[in-house]
Parts: C-alpha cells; sequence; structure tokens
C-alpha cells in the first residue's frame, strides 16, 4: 500500500474569518465510512488544533479544494 494513500492536498485556502464560534468538541466521534480527511494545525508553538471532513457526499464539489497526495 501506498503510504501516501488516503493523504489530500488543500489547493485552494481555506479562510476562517474573525467572529467564527468554536464549539466543544464530542467526547466521542463516530465516523461511517473512509471519506474522512484530517488536519492539525498549530496557532502557536504549544497549541494545536484540528480540521476534519468527510468528503464522501461532496466528492465533486470539494475537487476544487483537495486532490490526491502522490
Amino acid at each position: 500500500m501506498n503510504e501516501n494513500s488516503g493523504k489530500k492536498v488543500l489547493i485552494k485556502d481555506i479562510v476562517i474569518p474573525a467572529g467564527t464560534i468554536f464549539m466543544q468538541a464530542p467526547v466521542k466521534t463516530e465516523r461511517f465510512g473512509d471519506d474522512h480527511i484530517e488536519c492539525f494545525v498549530g496557532l502557536t508553538k504549544d497549541t494545536s488544533g484540528s480540521f476534519t471532513y468527510d468528503i464522501s457526499d461532496d466528492k465533486d464539489k470539494l475537487k476544487e479544494y483537495f486532490v490526491d497526495l502522490i
């Protein structure tokens, strides 16, 4: 299996505007299917967060944002 299998590259900027409300994450999350992709980001040297997309329903629409990592 290719080590890059299931990885995506973001090809368009995602901007989170000031004023966006972040809510507490659920203690447990169940995911169905294998079309969930996740990226960890850091805002400072000792903080981090993550963003998760479920691309299964919007594969065609999200092609302008993500491509497979080769």
